[in-house]
């Protein structure tokens, strides 16, 4: 009985010490707890941010935050690894550390790039033009820009052979050169294949398959408008051999430069093995070998400037 009395007495104290705001019908009937009382939020979640109330310092690094999407490559200033094999290395513009090159990478505007023995990798452009780098060379990428018509191309040679497959393009602000030492080379439509060796008087060999080529010598600037004529590739003739009479190389001839200077009057006529071996590379077949098939490894060809 003692008990149930203090029981009671216990309620009745704890009723008139509770505040009147610990009841639910707060001051004001709007149901918020006067200024002095802190809100519980421990009942309930907080409300969902948006994107766009969300705090901005919050991370967002996380698997499940977007990405931007990378912009489709334009090729306006590079060129495409088509086709490559064998060890070639890659120096960027900004002299990283060079890395090791791979088909279907770009290659920029300022970079060099070294392909070593027994290598070969072929580089392609917006425009459809191909430059083929054999074994042993060294190139830089100095001028590549392709906006509309106009096609700017400019490649450092510093040794090594280019097998080269270019279009024409009409605008006057368009070229395509490559620089080799005191000589100059201009390209059109054309097919050949250049080779250039600075440690052999700066030697430079140009293979006219066909097409257009000029160059600018240590000493002047020829046009060679290579004539389109037959060939026969056992006898290595051509059907019209009077166009040489305007120092203009026959298709399927060559021409050397020596420390700046042409080598010879008349053309040589080419090995059919190096047409041959031209076709090959492109298609990443192996070549034929010849002993005289690389002018470069040959110092009997070594000639007397021609007189003009």
């Amino acid at each position: 009985m003692r008990s149930n009395i203090l029981f009671t007495l216990a309620l009745a104290a704890l009723s008139f010490s509770t505040p009147r705001y610990a009841l639910s019908d707060f001051a004001g009937g709007a149901g918020e707890p006067p200024p002095d009382m802190p809100a519980d939020t421990s009942s309930s979640p907080a409300a969902p941010q948006s994107p766009d109330t969300a705090n901005p310092s919050a991370d967002t690094s996380s698997p499940a935050a977007p990405t931007s999407r990378k912009s489709p490559r334009t090729a306006d200033n590079e060129m495409e690894v088509l086709k490559l094999d064998g060890t070639i290395m890659i120096q960027h513009a900004d002299r990283s550390k060079p890395t090791a090159l791979q088909t279907g990478a770009y290659v920029e505007k300022g970079d060099m790039i070294t392909v070593y023995d027994q290598s070969w990798v072929i580089l392609r452009d917006r425009r459809g033009d191909r430059i083929g780098l054999d074994g042993n060379t060294v190139v830089t990428l100095d001028e590549c820009s392709i906006e509309g018509p106009d096609r700017q191309v400019r490649l450092l040679l510093q040794k090594g052979i280019i097998f080269l497959r270019t279009n024409n393009a009409d605008s006057r602000q368009s070229f395509f050169e490559i620089n080799t030492g005191a000589v100059v080379t201009s390209l059109r439509e054309l097919e050949a294949i250049l080779s250039y060796d600075p440690d052999k008087s700066s030697l430079l060999d140009i293979k006219y398959i066909r097409g257009s080529i000029n160059v600018i010598d240590q000493t002047h600037e020829e046009t060679f408008s290579v004539s389109t004529n037959d060939y026969d590739v056992l006898t290595r003739t051509e059907s019209n051999v009077g166009a040489n009479e305007n120092r203009s190389p026959l298709e399927h001839t060559e021409h050397t430069w020596q420390n700046g200077q042409m080598m010879e009057t008349e053309a040589i006529d080419l090995d059919h093995i190096d047409e041959i071996n031209y076709y090959k590379f492109f298609d990443g077949e192996p070549r034929v070998q010849s002993e005289n098939s690389n002018i470069l490894l040959d110092d009997s060809n070594v000639r007397t400037p021609r007189h003009r």
